[in-house]
């Protein structure tokens, strides 16, 4: 579990961490506000493309894989960013800003080829080690959004968390305050110095069935550890179908084969074929 942290941007290119915690901030600021974030993070990433002129269609469906979190592409001008719902909510809010770093490099033109040719995140890039230098930055990115510095130490203090001496359950309490996963968390206590780079290595050598433990016995970020397998969003898709029927705006074939195609599409995700 270690790992993460030797590997992380903050620790391999911390000149670059730097421009990335430059630029989570930045964006906070035109588009986030003062807050923690949480599951407002679908929202922020709707309103910044709507802010940007970019047609996204935000879709949720259970992939009945675990390994995948999130990908992003382009089709025909219009950005799609699908997340795994079958995940704990607090991995695909991760997911989400994740993703929300490569729209923001394909949106300012820093670096349009990765959405291009598609991006996706799977658990290893997320939760252990990134390949490529821009998913790297993607990880430090999220983190830098959904956990604020000064909000970070604002919480800390509020909540008594003696940072000398953090153990899980302190690590719980951040997670429930941010619906960030473990990982993330200890590594954004490591980023803002709240602890020692021995102290993260500790924390992250904790057993992932520990961890599980603690959370159901103190009940701490338990609500974020739920998927929404039951939530089927396929963004406009439907509500611009729904419309159009309600309002007699398609023919009776437009719609039936409107309908044939969204049905496709659950199919696809599905693989049933």
């Amino acid at each position: 579990m270690g790992d993460i942290f030797e590997e992380s941007l903050f620790s391999r290119q911390p000149g670059q961490f730097e421009k990335i915690d430059f630029q989570a901030k930045s964006f906070a600021a035109n588009y986030c506000g003062n807050t923690i974030i949480r599951d407002s993070i679908f929202g922020i990433a709707a309103n910044y493309a709507r802010k940007r002129e970019l047609p996204l269609e935000i879709l949720r469906y259970p992939f009945k894989d675990e390994e995948l979190w999130a990908f992003t592409f382009v089709k025909k001008g219009t950005l799609f960013l699908c997340v795994n719902s079958e995940l704990a909510i607090c991995k695909q809010i991760f997911a989400v800003g994740h993703e929300l770093y490569h729209i923001h490099c394909y949106a300012e033109d820093i670096d349009p080829d990765t959405i291009a040719s598609g991006s996706l995140l799977d658990s290893k890039t997320a939760d252990d080690l990134a390949v490529s230098q821009e998913d790297l930055e993607a990880n430090a990115f999220a983190g830098l959004l959904l956990m604020p510095d000064r909000i970070l130490d604002e919480q800390t203090k509020i909540y008594g968390i003696n940072c000398e001496k953090i153990w899980v359950d302190d690590v719980l309490t951040l997670m429930e305050l941010f619906a960030l996963p473990y990982k993330a968390a200890v590594l954004r206590l490591a980023e803002n110095h709240n602890i020692t780079p021995a102290k993260a290595g500790e924390l992250l050598k904790a057993d992932a069935s520990f961890i599980s433990e603690r959370i159901m016995l103190t009940g701490k970020a338990l609500g974020w550890q739920q998927n929404s397998r039951e939530l089927l969003y396929f963004g406009s898709l439907l509500d611009d179908m729904e419309y159009n029927s309600e309002n007699d705006l398609l023919t009776d074939s437009r719609e039936e084969s409107d309908r044939e195609y969204l049905e496709k599409i659950r199919k696809g995700f599905r693989n049933e074929g």
